[in-house]
């Protein structure tokens, strides 16, 4: 119906006219209009298109167009290299990361721009823009994204604001007369004038209604103007049109932030994944039902219910409770399947989590108490491994009021430690392993219990002063053969010190006596480690630490990000799919950032190796040589990893040798020793490695498990 606009935009691409704006009313067909450029202009150009959400900011919109460039010149796989070091080394850091997000973001588009080539110029496609901030806020904003981009990269925007800065503008009107006698003429040949003209008079040539009343008239070659409302009309008489299994269908689901086959055959009784995707691809070829791409975990087909309807379908639920009770269900079982074993569940589950709070905000009008959420947890039926795993995954951002997620996670707890000492072992190894699981959660319990703001019938004090009772009391060295307890000692002695530092850090200032440090350094004099050398180290790490900010700028920029992510969610207008993207961005800005600082610290001065070495000096201090062997290992493990070919690797391979021999003399004079150094191999040996084979050094009981 708008062939002009059309032309005349696609002819303003070609002419090479670098920023598009298309602007109209709600429903007025931007959005088709978008579609239809970009299948035209996809066949010559490389094209990407964006969706504002409630709730997306400039820096959003910034970070997704910064994305969606990398994907685009085919560098995001690149970038991962050089931020692990897979490709072979590292380059200086040119320039900070500490600056505003946004201004990051843009600086990094620009020169990623540059490199788009002519013959294959880039398109952003950016829908509902008006969507960022208040008018000003966001024309400011396209005017700086627009300087920013390179001359082979355009940029076509649609939204509901003008926008008289950009160098083509094209606003889309409703239909007019002539137009909507075309419209309803395509279906209906035989349609007479009146009929349109009261249909014209009536929707003043509204596309969206128009579309929805030439799909509710059905086969009819003539429409009875209602003298009611005609849009009340027409939603219902839209739903007369569709089959009853479609109307019960979208009337159940409506009020979801998304439709796919999964979930819609979640939240439905009787409905199989099959039937709901046949479903959704049928509604999908009606007005009420928006096609949004397909996600990006999944790979199925993502639907929405068009904002004009949705209010209208979602007041016939007879229980919306109960819609929401099962789709954040629906999405809790996928955090789950997320985190199961995820080294990250935090980054792999945020998604899914923010899916299911914005549904289960819905069924208590807001936050849900901690106990209100356990209830809904409950109703998952998890085995309580499983459980705490989900709230493990889960705790750190679910809807609690005023940040109860530890309060969350303690109670939480709490009931798996009581669940754990319920169990009766079938034998001596079983036991063995329960009271040694039941003491890490006790120590967990005692950690979290500072963050919380409730009273509990024992403090995190008196669990830690039970926990070091109950280390002291069970004979752990018992389930082990005479000739294997001395070695076995290790497995109470790493529980007290544990539990010794937990509790000494826990204390406030004016309560620490020093007992828990003495007697954590106790522990570590056993193993041929004193205090003089620890507190070397620890003394070297805050020096650094104090020199490069990394951490604090990883923390600041994930706290940005989660804002962010929250930020964007609005249950009635997203997809998962610019979380996956954001949250995909956030993994490699982290892996940037520390990139960064271990590239800063080889590159100034070899001040890493430096601080290798100063904590070397002090671990030597130990009278067990294993600690500065292990050490000097580490640290050439780490060197290989980022610059294998430099002098730094080689001369830290050989301090570990070195001290290695010094710690096969002082073996000699060990009757058991836990490790044995001729097992110790410099050039594939680190910490994690090293714990593995002490674990496995010792036949069958494996002490650390």
């Amino acid at each position: 119906m708008r062939e002009d606009e059309l032309y005349s935009v696609l002819q303003a691409v070609d002419d090479g006219v670098q920023t598009i704006h298309i602007s109209g009313q709600p429903g007025v067909g931007k959005s088709t209009f978008l579609e239809d450029l970009e299948n035209e202009l996809s066949e010559w150009y490389r094209t990407r298109v964006l969706y504002v959400r409630e709730g997306n900011t400039p820096t959003t919109l910034s970070q997704d167009l910064l994305y969606e460039a990398r994907d685009a010149v085919w560098t995001l796989s690149a970038l991962i290299n050089k931020a692990t070091g897979v490709s072979g080394g590292l380059s200086p850091v040119s320039g900070g990361v500490s600056t505003d997000d946004r201004a990051r973001h843009l600086r990094k588009l620009a020169s990623l721009s540059e490199s788009v080539n002519g013959y294959k110029r880039l398109i952003f496609f950016v829908d509902d823009v008006h969507k960022l901030d208040e008018p000003d806020v966001t024309r400011d904003f396209l005017r700086e994204l627009s300087s920013t981009l390179g001359e082979n990269v355009h940029l076509i925007t649609a939204g509901r604001l003008s926008f008289d800065d950009a160098d083509y503008i094209a606003h889309l009107e409703t239909f007019s007369r002539e137009e909507t006698a075309n419209y309803l003429q395509e279906e209906y040949p035989d349609v007479d004038d009146e009929t349109i003209d009261g249909v014209y008079e009536k929707l003043d040539g509204h596309p969206y209604y128009l579309g929805l009343l030439r799909e509710a008239a059905g086969d009819d070659s003539t429409f009875e103007i209602p003298q009611e409302d005609t849009r009340d009309f027409i939603e219902r008489a839209y739903l007369d049109s569709m089959s009853e299994a479609e109307e019960e269908f979208i009337r159940k689901t409506a009020g979801l932030a998304e439709l796919d086959e999964d979930i819609c055959s979640a939240v439905l009784d009787d409905v199989s994944r099959t039937q709901a995707r046949r479903t959704l691809d049928s509604l999908s070829t009606k007005a009420v039902v928006q096609e949004l791409g397909r996600s990006e975990d999944t790979g199925d087909r993502l639907f929405k219910v068009h904002d004009l309807f949705q209010e209208f379908l979602y007041e016939q639920l007879d229980n919306p409770e109960k819609l929401h009770q099962a789709a954040f269900q629906y999405y809790a079982e996928r955090l789950y399947e997320e985190v199961d074993g995820s080294e990250a569940p935090m980054l792999e589950g945020f998604v899914y989590g923010l899916l299911g709070n914005a549904h289960l905000q819905e069924i208590y009008d807001g936050d849900p108490e901690v106990e209100q959420l356990r209830e809904e947890v409950d109703l998952l039926e998890f085995e309580p491994h499983e459980r705490l795993q989900f709230m493990f995954g889960y705790a750190p951002y679910a809807p609690t009021p005023e940040d109860q997620s530890a309060t969350l996670l303690a109670l939480e707890l709490d009931d798996y430690t009581e669940w754990i000492r319920s169990l009766e072992p079938e034998d001596g190894g079983e036991e063995l392993k329960f009271e040694f699981v039941g003491v890490l959660f006790d120590l967990m319990r005692a950690t979290v219990r500072p963050n919380t703001d409730v009273e509990f019938e024992d403090s995190s004090v008196e669990i830690y002063e039970s926990t070091l009772q109950r280390v002291e009391n069970f004979e752990f060295v018992a389930f082990f053969d005479e000739d294997e307890q001395d070695t076995a000692q290790i497995i109470p002695d790493m529980l007290l010190l544990c539990v010794h530092v937990s509790a000494h850090r826990d204390l406030e200032e004016d309560e620490r006596d020093g007992e828990h440090l003495s007697a954590a350094y106790d522990v570590l004099e056993k193993y041929g480690l004193n205090q003089v050398a620890v507190e070397g180290v620890v003394d070297n790490c805050q020096e650094l630490a104090e020199e490069y900010d990394a951490g604090e700028q990883a923390e600041e920029m994930i706290e940005s990000q989660m804002d962010e992510f929250l930020g964007q969610f609005d249950q009635d207008d997203t997809t998962r799919n610019t979380l996956i993207r954001i949250q995909s961005d956030l993994y490699s800005e982290m892996i940037e950032v520390a990139n960064s600082a271990f590239a800063a610290m080889i590159s100034e001065s070899d001040r890493l190796l430096d601080f290798i070495h100063k904590c070397g000096d002090s671990l030597e201090q130990a009278d067990n040589p294993f600690f500065v062997a292990a050490w000097y290992s580490f640290a050439a493990h780490i060197y290989r990893m980022f610059a294998p070919n430099s002098d730094a690797a080689k001369e830290l391979e050989e301090a570990a040798k070195h001290y290695a021999e010094v710690r096969k003399e002082y073996e000699e004079e060990l009757d058991n020793p836990i490790y044995d150094i001729e097992d110790f191999e410099v050039h594939d040996v680190d910490f994690p490695d090293l714990v593995n084979e002490i674990a496995e050094s010792d036949g069958d009981h494996q002490l650390t498990e």
